[in-house]
């Protein structure tokens, strides 16, 4: 069996009709694709626990609690206010 050879493409220059070769388009390497998918965990990640964050400071105990903290300090200041 004969094993053929790639031969090198060439352009032709418009107007001219010289030729040149072509330049061979490199191998892209692994390390790219691996940080472009550790960015993409990372920002998953974050926006995980971003949602995560808000779920919890809307949830209905939380909102509750900051209520009666709130309400604790209001009956703190009319406490001070007729105790003086």
């Amino acid at each position: 069996m004969k094993q053929t050879r790639q031969q090198p493409r060439s352009k032709v220059v418009p107007f001219t009709g010289e030729f040149y070769p072509e330049a061979s388009e490199p191998t892209p390497s692994a390390v790219p694709n691996i940080a472009a998918s550790l960015v993409i965990i990372a920002a998953a990640l974050v926006a995980g626990l971003s949602m995560g964050a808000i779920s919890t400071y809307q949830s209905a105990s939380q909102v509750q609690l900051r209520q009666m903290k709130a309400q604790s300090q209001q009956l703190e200041q009319v406490k001070n206010q007729v105790c003086r």
